[in-house]
């Protein structure tokens, strides 16, 4: 199980989750969207009891999961993780491997579909599947969920990014530079706000609240044999009239969910907006929202009682399903 103080978290990650990533990790690619080359891990358990299926934030790739998808198979589960497009080791749709792009969140969405088609359904037949997604991941997921509804038992969004922020920039200012962005052809530009990498830390205005565990994840940033593949850090115009437009349709058609969904909702969340959390989980049929008080934006990324208890609600709403 995970260690939820600080000293031992390096000692834990370092001999068992290494040594599991090594003997039961598989790394790999599928043609997602129009052929895309999109990359996945998995860890396939022969008496696996269900499968779940992971969808990282923005900016994200797996080595942040590293812990989250060791624990849920030391449960008993198969996992899959998907690095979408634009992340990681997967395609990329401009040269700036810092820089995410994407025309709508549907290219997302049918990326995930080859996976389950290709890959998990054929791989784990006579299993239920479930779905646990953050930030980025959440908004992707939900339309999934909106979309498909026969893939999935039950679903867990982490922080889901469901309705979005943008600080203290009002939503009309944001639609106005949105629209304006459009018609001059910004799509490769740089979100507003955003930042090249410059491989310097800053955990203090991370959405992490453990520092050992940012530590862990930042170091493949700037690790040089990765290539710049982990750099991403903001995102482009287009990105943000994608995400903008697929909040909106997550919003539209939220009662379209049927299946089990446990929505975690940070306290602190300075990433998004927790009120589209609030809206799905009213609108959807058999949602229930758990907030934690104490936590931030990655609540996967917190320590101590917070990170037990966010566990605990995991595994707990997962074997209810089984």
């Amino acid at each position: 199980m995970v260690p939820f103080d600080e000293v031992n978290y390096r000692k834990y990650m370092d001999t068992v989750v290494r040594s599991w990533l090594r003997e039961h990790v598989v790394s790999s690619h599928f043609p997602g969207y129009q052929g895309k080359r999109i990359h996945y891990y998995s860890a396939v358990r022969p008496d696996a009891k269900a499968v779940i299926v992971m969808v990282h934030g923005f900016c994200e790739f797996f080595a942040k999961f590293h812990e989250t998808a060791y624990d849920f198979y030391d449960q008993g589960y198969s996992i899959y993780f998907i690095e979408q497009r634009g992340h990681g080791r997967s395609w990329r749709a401009v040269p700036e491997l810092d820089r995410v792009d994407v025309t709508d969140f549907s290219e997302y969405v049918e990326d995930l579909k080859a996976l389950l088609d290709q890959i998990v359904m054929p791989q784990t037949k006579g299993l239920k599947h479930f779905l646990f997604a953050h930030s980025m991941g959440g908004a992707v997921g939900t339309l999934f969920l909106e979309r498909y509804s026969e893939y999935f038992n039950a679903a867990i969004l982490s922080s889901p990014m469901l309705k979005m922020t943008f600080g203290n920039v009002p939503q009309w200012q944001v639609k106005a530079l949105s629209g304006v962005s459009q018609l001059l052809r910004w799509n490769n530009r740089q979100m507003p706000g955003g930042q090249d990498f410059d491989g310097k830390p800053d955990f203090e205005n991370s959405a992490a609240l453990s520092r050992a565990r940012y530590d862990y994840q930042f170091e493949p940033r700037i690790d040089p044999r990765s290539k710049n593949r982990y750099t991403m850090n903001s995102g482009t115009f287009r990105w943000v009239r994608a995400a903008m437009k697929a909040t909106e349709e997550i919003q539209a058609h939220a009662a379209a969910i049927q299946i089990p969904l446990l929505i975690c909702q940070a306290g602190h969340d300075a990433f998004v907006d927790n009120e589209g959390q609030n809206q799905v989980a009213s609108a959807a049929g058999n949602a229930r929202l758990v907030l934690f008080p104490e936590a931030k934006h990655e609540i996967y990324n917190s320590f101590g009682q917070t990170l037990a208890n966010y566990y605990r609600t995991l595994l707990t709403f997962y074997s209810e399903q089984l």
